[in-house]
């Protein structure tokens, strides 16, 4: 019979993981009905392989994480609703599997990173593909808006769908300013990439997207203009996209910046009238201010599982029929933290996002601080690890940015 060792050191089960695992990494960005199969297989393969050549994990990077896990483990203890909160337990445990699996692949695959992002730089323009082909229906159907935020995204929503893009864009960016090797050819075709996918951000006209990438540009611009090896043709392709993205979705975007300006002008005067509005701008901010007081109100939380329960019964005392009615979470991780486990919770939310970032920073690592400058932001506006779409990229990246090897590659 086949020994276990023999049976790991199998080429087969390698080539397993590695082809899961790049389908893992195409799949995430298209819908998040086609991830799960790929993500169980991927990880569990990885995990077996990962148990036999005890793959080195830079625990600096990722102890937050693993900390932050542990705390809503010990959240159970008060929690009421027991069913959500295993559900919860269920969504988080990719940001301790995930990481390991990705450090485990770039172990016996010494490009694993470049391989990954490629795979997923290719799911995100059959995302793009996809989506246009959506909108087109639509239009063709007689609807409106079609090529627009959510009637245009295939499937994810389109704050993750721009997060995702963003990311792509900043590291096809990375590839023609800082990357060594690659030929004319290559710098363009990252150059064609980079274009479609800023397109996708502008036409989805998610307001943290659009921020998201203007922060990805100014990085750029600044790396293409400190570069000993400044290629002009970057931001020159850069500033004539977005030019011509904004041409034509422009006023969408500018439209949706208006509201959210009007949403926040109405919570500073204490308008009662934003309780009852059912503008996204105006229900995020209402979210906001019924997770701050619940913090403040609760030092150790409402509990793992609770959290749900807190706000909506905020809502409901508030008259926030419309939040109460959509279910809203907090709307930003930092938030989400606090209400479900308090300062603490709040606190190591705070360093899952400022750890990596500041690590980052000191060992000049320019990737991994772009990826750590969009999870901060993004968490900020939205409950990103309450949901898969958030967990997988978050856990997957950060686990492939998190390896020595992986740096240079």
């Amino acid at each position: 019979m086949m020994s276990g060792t023999h049976l790991l050191d199998r080429e087969w089960l390698r080539k397993a993981a590695r082809w899961s695992w790049l389908l893992l990494c195409a799949v995430l960005p298209v819908s998040g009905a086609w991830v799960p199969v790929p993500q169980a297989v991927a990880v569990a393969l990885l995990l077996l392989v990962a148990w036999r050549i005890r793959p080195s994990v830079d625990w600096h990077v990722l102890w937050p994480i693993g900390s932050l896990y542990a705390l809503h483990l010990i959240g159970m203890l008060w929690t009421e609703d027991l069913a959500f909160g295993r559900f919860d337990l269920q969504i988080k445990v990719g940001l301790l599997l995930m990481p390991i699996a990705a450090v485990t692949y770039c172990s016996i695959q010494p490009n694993g990173f470049k391989e990954s992002m490629l795979a997923f730089l290719l799911g995100n323009l059959l995302a793009f593909g996809l989506s246009l082909a959506k909108a087109w229906q639509c239009q063709a159907d007689g609807g409106a808006g079609c090529f627009s935020q959510s009637a245009l995204s295939f499937d994810l929503h389109p704050s993750y769908a721009a997060w995702y893009a963003c990311w792509c864009v900043a590291y096809a960016g990375h590839q023609v300013l800082s990357a060594r090797g690659i030929s004319t050819r290559g710098r363009l075709g990252w150059l064609v990439a980079a274009a479609l996918l800023i397109l996708f951000i502008l036409m989805l006209a998610s307001k943290s997207g659009v921020i998201g990438l203007g922060l990805v540009v100014i990085l750029l611009l600044a790396t293409s203009v400190r570069s000993a090896r400044t290629h002009w043709a970057m931001p020159a392709a850069f500033i004539a996209v977005v030019a011509l993205a904004s041409w034509k979705v422009g006023p969408v975007v500018l439209s949706r910046m208006e509201a959210a300006w009007r949403a926040v002008e109405l919570a500073r005067a204490g308008d009662p009238a934003i309780y009852a509005s059912s503008s996204g701008s105006e229900m995020r901010l209402v979210a906001w201010a019924c997770s701050a007081e619940l913090i403040a109100a609760d030092p150790i939380g409402a509990g793992t599982g609770d959290i749900k329960h807190a706000l909506f019964g905020c809502y409901e005392a508030k008259g926030a029929a419309p939040a109460l009615e959509r279910g809203l979470n907090s709307h930003s991780q930092f938030l989400q933290g606090g209400v479900a486990l308090g300062w603490l919770g709040v606190l190591l939310t705070l360093l899952s996002a400022l750890v990596p970032l500041a690590l980052a920073l000191r060992r000049h690592d320019a990737r991994l601080t772009v990826f750590a400058l969009l999870f901060l932001f993004n968490a900020t506006v939205e409950s990103v690890l309450e949901v898969q779409a958030g967990v997988a990229l978050y856990g997957i990246f950060l686990g492939l940015l998190s390896v020595k090897s992986g740096r240079s590659a």
